[in-house]
């Protein structure tokens, strides 16, 4: 761990993926730190989009805070020395989604290992880096099969890897986890034979959830209603968006999320070429339809009685015992809870409901 103090004023952040549920809070808590920032969008409309969501965003790109650079093809990028100049830490968030596809391998773990390794070696070569958070997943703990025979007993560390994905992969979900395993072990296996100039932060949350700060007001449930969120509020909804299949047990804020990838830079706090588990609630996790339907009862009695929150939907659950105590530790601070987290995302739910109905 370094010694010397951290300055924000002498830093200057990469964030990727600040389009997206993680990036667009992590690019938030940034800017509300006072840090100078490159934003990596895929076009020039992302920059007004942005800009248009959050005055922090728009007044920061204003002020010459926070600029942006476009990357249309993140693997086809050929100026990353222009890209990474002057900057000192990388906060890498982007990542290939789970989407079917006929070549699993070629477009899901592929593009997942390249996107990671592509930015280590582009840093490498840029003296001025000297670390990259990284945004792994709690899905690299365990193989995918772990979820035909879950093992509920035992408690599950940062130090736990599925250190070799089974093919072939039958489903484009089972691709997503190996995917993440692949580019986990990759990341490790640069920085030992490479030993670059620079370490690493890998942080690994397990189901993010919580109100999504892209949507206005005035915005829609379906915009909501994507992702894992559909599943996750299935319980006080009609059933309508259930999910095919069961989630393990594990929540996390994705303020905590955020907050901890814009923490992990400092180098004076977070020791380098360390990993971290992010979730809520743990060892013992929550039970999606008992937790969910209790925390709808005590906040919204009105709205369940009158229902607009039917509590007739379900997502079965698979018990994961995870350690965040380790996390808690090294970065000062305690989880936010399941209870607040889907009682704000309860509350946007039926904010954006009722706009729509006015």
């Amino acid at each position: 761990m370094s010694s010397a103090k951290h300055d924000i004023t002498s830093q200057k952040l990469l964030i990727t993926g600040v389009t997206g549920f993680i990036g667009f809070k992590s690019l938030l808590i940034a800017l509300e730190r006072g840090y100078a920032i490159r934003a990596v969008v895929r076009n020039e409309q992302s920059i007004s989009q942005l800009a248009g969501k959050n005055s922090l965003i728009y007044e920061g790109h204003k002020k010459g805070i926070l600029d942006f650079v476009v990357i249309p093809d993140f693997l086809a990028c050929d100026n990353w020395r222009v890209v990474l100049d002057g900057i000192t830490s990388i906060i890498h968030i982007a990542s290939p989604l789970a989407h079917e596809s006929d070549d699993y391998e070629r477009d899901i773990i592929s593009p997942a290992i390249s996107m990671v390794t592509t930015v280590l070696e582009a840093a490498a070569n840029v003296p001025s880096v000297r670390r990259i958070v990284i945004t792994s997943s709690c899905v690299t703990l365990i193989p995918f099969e772990w979820n035909m025979a879950p093992d509920s007993v035992r408690l599950y560390s940062a130090s736990d890897i599925n250190s070799d994905p089974q093919k072939p992969y039958g489903s484009a979900m089972e691709a997503y986890w190996a995917s993440k395993a692949y580019s986990r072990i990759a990341t490790r296996d640069f920085i030992e034979k490479k030993k670059p100039h620079f370490d690493f932060v890998h942080l690994l949350p397990s189901v993010v959830f919580g109100p999504d700060e892209r949507i206005p007001p005035s915005g829609s449930v379906d915009e909501l209603l994507k992702d894992n969120r559909a599943a996750v509020l299935a319980p006080a909804l009609d059933g309508s968006t259930n999910s095919s299949f069961p989630f393990v047990g594990v929540p996390v804020h994705v303020a905590d999320v955020a907050r901890a990838h814009v923490d992990a830079v400092d180098s004076a706090r977070i020791p380098g070429n360390t990993e971290y588990i992010l979730s809520s609630d743990t060892p013992e996790g929550v039970v999606w339809d008992r937790d969910v339907a209790a925390v709808a009862k005590k906040y919204f009695p009105g709205e369940v009685q009158s229902k607009l929150l039917p509590l007739e939907g379900t997502l079965p659950c698979i018990k994961w015992r995870l350690d965040g105590d380790a996390t808690e530790k090294a970065f000062g601070w305690k989880f936010i809870g399941f209870e607040q987290t889907i009682r704000e995302l309860l509350a946007q739910y039926l904010k954006l409901k009722q706009n729509a109905n006015q």
